[in-house]
């Protein structure tokens, strides 16, 4: 029966690897925690337990000088926006209109 933990197998970086990565930038666990919008303790987590892909592509993202990204009120708006077309245009297909 699965426990929901993976297998040190399957993770995509291990914890040396991050911690070389981290200190070879000059950076702490706080900095490189706000880049990622995570906490000092979730990097040193990683740097003990290693990690899977999400975390490795977020670092090479920070090494191609892609910046942390924030959703604002406007990309929220969009959101919202897309939710309520899905539910016109699935409202309209149940009724035997043509959606556009």
């Amino acid at each position: 029966m699965p426990t929901g933990r993976r297998a040190a197998s399957e993770k995509f970086l291990s914890g040396t690897e991050i911690r070389a990565w981290r200190l070879s930038r000059n950076l702490t666990h706080a900095k490189l925690g706000e880049w990622l919008g995570l906490t000092p303790q979730a990097i040193s987590k990683y740097e003990l337990r290693g990690a899977t892909k999400a975390i490795a592509l977020a670092l090479a993202a920070l090494d191609r000088g892609l910046k942390p990204w924030r959703a604002t009120k406007e990309d929220l708006k969009a959101i919202e926006t897309n939710v309520r077309m899905k539910a016109l245009k699935k409202g309209a297909s149940a009724n035997g209109e043509k959606a556009n």
